[in-house]
């Protein structure tokens, strides 16, 4: 059973404490049945011999263990469903996290979060159901033999029912499956058309025809997802009213049929059709659970396509419990025939950064510029070693670095990226002075605006600007030796983009850090000490800058 597997693959299920509880309670609840026929059979001596009490005290005592068993029972499950959910949890993060940005990218974001949140939830809500199929199944077992005790023709002709009405679900399960997971797959498509409507809101609302087309595309997702689920549901309602005819049937048969097919007396008629009346709580519960225990299980299917898709793309994952060295210094970053290039369909065409030969050198400010889609950030990419490498290496003080290093290698780098994330709490930055970060903020004018307590800003409301002043106040706490800007002063007002070229960078390398900064801001390209050109994926030198450009 995948769903067994997935929920006991981290935690050790005691399963005999499950069965012990799980059949004590089934016995309990079909001891009510026995304890009613038989005291409804003697009534009449019961009270004669006034012995009521006494089959009074036992009918409460039977009630009672399966109170306690049962509350224990589905009070365990949900404490064992929610450990495996929070370590499945953890462990997709972490898959995440060791994997590689070309893999993620390749994966969406959207199925992702898809899986982390909806998936999981699906499979944390059933626990409870799964206790009480199991329950049921084990009442359906006891009151079996019950009906068994009474008259055996009855029984084989009540379990012959029971087993045809539960292979009318079995037969469909292929069709069931097959419609979920086209579900789930327009699910995640409607997620990511939700994400564009909102990340690209201001663009939508310049564009009509831009928003109608999104629209369509969701409402076609959106009708996708109901024609499947609609299907599913039909499936199992159909499911459901054919089961529910078989158990009539079987009740029926306990009447017409099961006196003819044998010599019984009419209270055994009773009896094994008074149990068979009782068999309509359990049974329901099983059918009815059947919708939601496939859901889940085609959730924790979902849930291992994904871990297993993280895992195998990448090896990187077998090395997480090696700790990356953390970098503060280096004598030289090289390139050497540095070579990446896009997966593209086939028939389109392929678009790749490189060869590339470059030194950087520690304290060097390198301005890097080319026209939109040339490969500027794919080349930032590469050299921080988010993308890996299809061809030639990246060596560090004259040694090549190796996938294995790549995390320590990374270290040396703090990046601004053009689509840059803002965390709201300073993670894994730690700062020697609260001093220090008020001093940041005054000299990024931001003091007025946010303040820092126990590492976290107090609002990341602010336009986008504002926003990367936080993001640069950030980088510069960390304090790598390698600085990343990608157009960082594209949306700031003129006077602060002057400070930022004419204050910030020279700040940094007085104090020994390289700065890499993709820029178009030609007033200013005589800061540099290097300025690259990016042209269709080949990086050149343009020229060493000394005082061309400086404004006069």
């Amino acid at each position: 059973m995948v769903l067994y597997d997935l929920i006991s693959r981290n935690i050790k299920i005691k399963r005999r404490t499950f069965v012990a509880l799980g059949c004590i309670s089934g016995l309990a609840n079909a001891l009510v049945l026995a304890l009613i026929n038989n005291v409804a059979e003697n009534i009449s001596d019961i009270n004669r011999e006034n012995h009521i009490l006494y089959y009074l005290a036992l009918f409460s005592l039977t009630i009672a263990i399966y109170g306690l068993t049962q509350q224990r029972l589905m009070t365990k499950a949900a404490r064992t469903v929610e450990r495996a959910i929070a370590g499945l949890r953890v462990e997709l993060f972490e898959c995440v996290r060791y994997t590689e940005l070309s893999t993620l990218e390749k994966i969406g974001k959207e199925r992702i979060f898809n899986t982390l949140s909806k998936e999981l939830q699906t499979i944390s809500q059933s626990a409870q159901l799964f206790v009480i199929i199991g329950q049921s199944i084990t009442l359906v077992f006891f009151t079996s033999l019950y009906i068994a005790y009474h008259s055996f023709v009855a029984f084989l002709v009540i379990s012959v029912l029971i087993m045809l009405g539960a292979s009318i679900h079995r037969l469909r399960a292929n069709e069931i499956q097959k419609n979920m997971q086209l579900s789930f797959e327009s699910e995640n498509m409607l997620i990511q058309r939700l994400s564009d409507l909102l990340d690209g809101f201001k663009e939508v609302k310049l564009s009509v025809p831009r928003a109608d087309d999104l629209e369509q595309e969701f409402i076609a997702d959106s009708t996708r997802a109901r024609k499947a689920k609609t299907t599913t549901q039909t499936l199992f309602a159909t499911d459901f009213v054919l089961s529910q005819i078989t158990f009539f049937a079987a009740t029926g048969a306990m009447v017409f049929l099961v006196p003819m097919l044998s010599n019984v007396y009419t209270e055994v008629v009773i009896k094994v059709t008074t149990a068979s009346l009782f068999l309509i709580g359990p049974i329901t519960s099983i059918v009815g659970g059947i919708p939601i225990y496939t859901t889940a299980t085609e959730a924790a299917n979902n849930v291992l396509a994904l871990e297993n898709e993280l895992k195998q793309a990448t090896q990187r994952g077998k090395n997480k419990e090696a700790r990356a060295t953390d970098i503060r210094t280096f004598e030289e970053i090289r390139l050497e025939g540095a070579y990446y290039q896009h997966n593209r369909p086939a028939g389109d065409r392929p678009f790749f950064v490189g060869p590339v030969d470059l030194s950087i050198k520690p304290g060097q400010i390198t301005f890097i510029t080319g026209g939109n889609g040339s490969g500027k950030t794919t080349f930032i990419r590469m050299l921080t070693g988010l993308y890996e490498l299809q061809g030639g290496q990246i060596m560090l003080n004259g040694h090549g670095v190796s996938s294995a290093e790549l995390d320590s290698y990374r270290s040396l780098f703090t990046a601004v990226f053009s689509d840059f994330h803002l965390f709201k709490q300073l993670y894994g930055i730690r700062v020697s002075s609260q001093q220090e970060i008020d001093d940041w903020l005054v000299f990024l004018e931001m003091n007025n605006k946010v303040s820092v307590e126990n590492s976290e800003f107090s609002t990341t409301d602010l336009s986008t600007g504002q926003r990367k002043r936080l993001a640069l106040l950030s980088t510069i706490l960390e304090n790598r030796p390698v600085y990343i800007f990608d157009e960082w002063a594209a949306d700031q007002d003129p006077i602060f983009r002057r400070k930022f070229y004419e204050q910030v960078l020279p700040k940094l390398k007085a104090r020994g850090n390289t700065v890499i900064a993709i820029t178009h801001d030609d007033a200013y390209f005589h800061l540099a000490d290097v300025h690259l050109k990016m042209v269709e994926g080949q990086l050149m030198e343009h020229h060493t800058v000394e005082n061309e450009g400086a404004p006069s």
